[in-house]
């Protein structure tokens, strides 16, 4: 399972959009961000809908904000 790092704000848009019961799985590090497991899935659709160069954490704020109706950048 690859693992990924993302900013608290990621982390915090993420637990905003949960339709379910939020069960944390992440690592939180002591800069803040945090280190989560994705499964090759998870991962293989963020790189689907990722822009050139853009950092997961960036692609995952992208998706919720568009999901949300706002504009995605």
């Amino acid at each position: 399972m690859p693992t990924i790092r993302i900013t608290d704000e990621t982390m915090q848009a993420i637990r905003g959009a949960a339709i379910y019961d939020f069960h944390q799985t992440g690592r939180r590090q002591a800069d803040g961000s945090w280190l989560i497991e994705i499964s090759d899935d998870v991962a293989a659709r963020l790189a689907l809908i990722a822009l050139p160069g853009e950092a997961p954490d960036d692609t995952i704020q992208r998706a919720i904000r568009q999901h949300r109706g706002e504009r995605p950048n």
